[in-house]
């Protein structure tokens, strides 16, 4: 029996998962991982009887979202799930495309669920704080250093116009590349460590962020 490894890195909320499934499966241990009632069995002899999930990155995030492209539509974003169940749990689209539906619809309400939960809600005030600290309990590992703790602050006019660049494509893309700019330029990490993020930390740090665009200032002129 063969069980794919776990790929190495990386919502939008567009990649809302469909629905959570009223079906409870029956031969599950945990909620990360899925056991299938039937194994899948490809022609090359490779099987599949579990799905093994964990909580996605920004690189896994940012891949699902290009998915999606331009125009999103029922058919790209159920495409754009796949694919995050697929990056996460290291299946193959062979395997994947095997699997019951219900059951794919539960893998996705998982690998969602970090990001969706994590999202401040509309009806919930931005935290404009001057300073924003998040601390890694599990180091990231990028271009040979160590990174733990990241330091946010109120973004300025050039770092919010590079961030509006990437906006202006208009779609899940775009709009997580807008994220990944600002944090990447305002915690002054490397790229490469912001797209090895856990989604629910990043999700906190882009929240932070943006919020200072369409709250403006807590105090002022009126």
């Amino acid at each position: 029996m063969t069980h794919p490894h776990h790929k190495a890195p990386t919502d939008a909320e567009v990649m809302a998962a469909l629905g959570q499934p009223e079906e409870e499966l029956p031969a599950r241990t945990d909620d990360s991982v899925i056991v299938l009632d039937d194994p899948i069995i490809l022609r090359d002899g490779r099987e599949y009887d579990e799905i093994d999930l964990r909580e996605p990155n920004v690189f896994h995030i940012l891949s699902a979202a290009q998915v999606i492209g331009t125009r999103p539509s029922i058919e790209t974003v159920y495409s754009s799930q796949i694919r995050l169940v697929e990056l996460v749990s290291g299946w193959p689209p062979l395997a994947t495309g095997e699997l019951p539906s219900h059951v794919l619809d539960r893998a996705v309400a998982y690998v969602t669920h970090f990001q969706d939960e994590a999202r401040r809600p509309d009806d919930v005030p931005p935290d404009l704080s001057p300073s924003l600290t998040l601390i890694f309990d599990e180091p990231i590992e990028a271009v040979g250093r160590t990174f733990t703790t990241l330091e946010l602050r109120a973004p300025k006019v050039k770092e919010r116009r590079t961030a509006q660049a990437f906006e202006a494509r208009g779609t899940p893309e775009g709009f997580l590349l807008a994220e990944i700019a600002l944090v990447e330029a305002i915690g002054e990490w490397p790229k490469a460590a912001v797209l090895k993020m856990p989604i629910s930390k990043f999700a906190r740090a882009a929240d932070y962020l943006t919020g200072f665009f369409r709250s403006g200032p807590a105090t002022g002129p009126t």
